[in-house]
């Protein structure tokens, strides 16, 4: 099985090489890829983290302000890309670590921050397996309920996150229905009909001759 010191062989000159193998070391033992996949991620952190160690020697406080700017650009978007490659090697080893020792195969949308509360990890000095026993229906439900919170929980802080980004929401829709003009007062049958006709509201505008139809008629 190759390791990631066979993936990063070749990444740099002959007289760099000292120097990288212990880049390579270093991050050997804080990563622990495991797996031919595990190592490609593991090796784009370290190819990205040593490019971001040579290119650091030239910021000096004397760069043109333009070059700076290319240099920070540069800079953040390895960053980014050492997140992202951080991110996908964490979940895979997550999910080898939940199918060697708990039997749970994810299907990769699961995070394991979500998973393991509703769970009962085996202690670590536990050299043997034990059987697991079989749980009873208040304990599914409290898993389920556990699990189904924190899930709401991450939504919830998930649109919290995207509304700061996006200052400018578009209105709710509650915003957009217009506004139901107030009823106007019922006139008195006997009193002087509103339209200064000189007579009574019950023989003019308010006789049943005026009302409106309904609309079957």
């Amino acid at each position: 099985m190759r390791t990631l010191a066979d993936y990063t062989a070749n990444d740099v000159a002959i007289e760099a090489t000292q120097a990288y193998s212990k880049h390579v070391e270093q991050w050997q033992t804080e990563l622990h890829p495991n797996g031919a996949l595990e190592c490609y991620f593991a090796a784009e952190i370290v190819r990205a983290t040593w490019r971001i160690q040579s290119y650091a020697i030239f910021d000096t406080p004397d760069m043109p302000e333009q070059t700076r700017a290319a240099w920070l650009h540069y800079r953040n978007q390895t960053n980014a890309g050492i997140r992202r490659n951080l991110e996908e090697l964490r979940r895979i080893q997550s999910d080898r670590y939940l199918q060697a020792h708990l039997g749970i195969l994810l299907p990769g949308v699961a995070s394991l921050k979500l998973v393991l509360p509703a769970l009962k990890l085996p202690k670590q000095h536990e050299e043997t397996k034990m059987q697991p026993e079989n749980p009873t229906a208040a304990d599914i439900s409290r898993s389920e309920a556990i699990l189904h919170a924190q899930i709401q929980d991450e939504e919830r802080r998930q649109l919290a996150e995207f509304r700061k980004n996006n200052p400018d929401p578009l209105p709710e829709p509650e915003s957009l229905a217009p506004a139901q003009p107030s009823p106007k007062p019922a006139t008195p049958r006997n009193a002087p009909c509103p339209c200064t006709s000189g007579k009574k509201y019950k023989n003019c505008c308010g006789h049943w001759s005026k009302a409106p139809l309904p609309k079957a008629a």
